[in-house]
């Protein structure tokens, strides 16, 4: 786009703005941020004080599916939200110059570099992050050939459907689907008075517990602050009739106003926004698949079958089982332990002799998150195998300690998505090499740890190569490890 019609565009939705009767204050402008690789913001012209109002936006003028002019025939044939509102959303985006909300489609963006439209090629280099198993584009071309395909096609007098091929409808929906995942909001009930989140549930998967979500609404204007863990100064909060983006520290002229996604890892970053900065690493986790602890504690302690399943199905009964566990890097706040209760409680009881697990049962309780020395030892060797699971990459240290600009960085081009993703697979590794590191350091307190004099993060690192090289070589990953 150049620049004229950028600028352009981003008049007429301004004109707009005043139109359906956003008010704008006169410290804010929405400025053309491309030179930074991240589109339009929003950009202070004077000093703006904690606790001042930027805009507001009524709520009649939130893009939602009950707002728009779909007929009403259409909207019950879905019960599901997300699909709800992303049928509305094609339905105005195909309606033109007729859609109130025309000039809001303008500066939304036509194509994205999220996950979904990553080439399998691109996705490799994702190597073993579980971000990839997140994606979903399968589950959700199934869902949309199942559920919105359908209505378009039988709808052409609603919906301009006519001449275009499935492949097209499907993109059709991936767009709007991904201008929901990147910019839709979970919206409050009137008068709640809280801070909006947003996007704080994944799309494309059904929810079990769908019913119970806060219904998703597109807020013009308020979509387009870009997003920063560690420099947002602005929140949007819920009054009964509008909706008010308000700063919560002060603000300085030239500065940017940025909003927050929330503590997302940044393999999350790019799956959902399709680009990173070096500010969500501090949120970046590891998945330790349920699966994976299985096969561990089978192999360390004989743990058989009948006797695994037993202890898993008790655990699942209380809460405890997932298909996975994230581990993150260490933090002094208790509620975001390195490792999760859950998964401590998990190898505590595997770890159990028989005897005192049917006492436990018996009693109906859990074993205490604390980890005992047993189930140190087996964590460490299950760290050890998922760390085997990623290459070992010379360039991982640079990556690892490159200062990348607080502003987006343009993956526009497969390079860049390259470079993204090895700056991922670099942050999980490193959370992995903490994970360890802190093992150890449990270990050599009791004496039971390596006393070697090597880093703990070395002899982690040759353990790890040794039992990728050993699976490459077509052997047993060896079993000698002991700690």
């Amino acid at each position: 786009m150049d620049d004229g019609d950028f600028s352009t565009k981003s008049d007429a939705f301004l004109t707009w703005l005043q139109q359906i009767g956003t008010t704008i204050s006169s410290k804010i402008q929405l400025a053309d941020l491309r030179s930074r690789h991240a589109g339009r913001g929003v950009l202070a012209t004077a000093d703006i004080a904690e606790d001042e109002e930027l805009f507001t936006v009524p709520r009649s003028s939130i893009l939602t599916a009950e707002a728009s002019s779909l007929p009403a025939e259409i909207k019950e044939q879905f019960d599901d939200q997300w699909l709800s509102l992303m049928a509305a959303m094609i339905y105005e985006y195909q309606r033109g110059s007729d859609s109130t909300w025309k000039a809001y489609f303008d500066v939304l963006p036509a194509s994205f570099n999220t996950l979904m439209f990553w080439s399998e090629e691109e996705l490799e280099c994702l190597e073993s992050s579980a971000v990839v198993k997140k994606i979903g584009k399968s589950s959700a071309n199934e869902s949309f050939k199942a559920k919105i395909l359908p209505i378009l096609q039988q709808h052409t007098d609603i919906f301009k459907t006519t001449g275009m091929s499935d492949d097209q409808l499907l993109a059709l929906c991936h767009r709007m689907g991904s201008t929901i995942m990147a910019y839709a909001f979970d919206l409050e009930k009137p008068g709640s008075g809280s801070t909006a989140p947003r996007n704080e549930e994944d799309g494309w998967e059904e929810d079990e517990e769908e019913t119970e979500l806060l219904p998703k609404g597109m807020v013009p204007l308020a979509d387009m602050l870009n997003a920063d863990a560690d420099r947002n100064n602005a929140k949007l909060f819920y009054e009964d009739d509008k909706v008010v983006m308000k700063s919560i520290t002060v603000i300085k002229a030239g500065d940017e106003v940025f909003n927050d996604y929330g503590p997302l890892p940044t393999a999350d970053v790019l799956r959902r926004y399709g680009y990173t900065t070096h500010n969500y690493a501090k949120c970046d986790v590891v998945e330790i698949s349920l699966d994976l602890i299985k096969q561990m504690a089978a192999e360390g302690v004989k743990l058989k079958g009948p006797d695994l399943g037993e202890r898993t199905s008790y655990l699942d009964e209380h809460g405890i089982l997932e298909d996975g566990y994230d581990i993150s890097h260490a933090s002094s706040d208790p509620e975001s332990p390195q490792f999760p209760d859950e998964l401590c409680i998990l190898l505590n009881t595997l770890l159990l002799p028989k005897a005192d697990f049917d006492k436990m049962k018996q009693n109906d309780k859990l074993q205490k998150p604390a980890l005992i020395l047993e189930s140190v030892r087996l964590l460490y060797t299950i760290i050890v195998r998922r760390r085997a699971e990623y290459t070992f990459n010379a360039l991982d240290d640079g990556f690892n300690s490159l200062q990348l600009n607080a502003a987006p960085i343009d993956i526009s081009s497969a390079s860049h998505r390259q470079k993204q993703a090895r700056l991922v697979v670099a942050g999980e590794k490193k959370v992995l090499q903490e994970a360890a590191a802190a093992l150890q350091k449990m270990l050599l307190g009791t004496g039971d740890g390596n006393k070697k004099r090597k880093a703990p993060t070395d002899t982690f690192e040759e353990e790890a190569k040794a039992v990728r090289a050993q699976r490459s070589n077509g052997e047993h990953p060896s079993k000698k490890t002991k700690h």
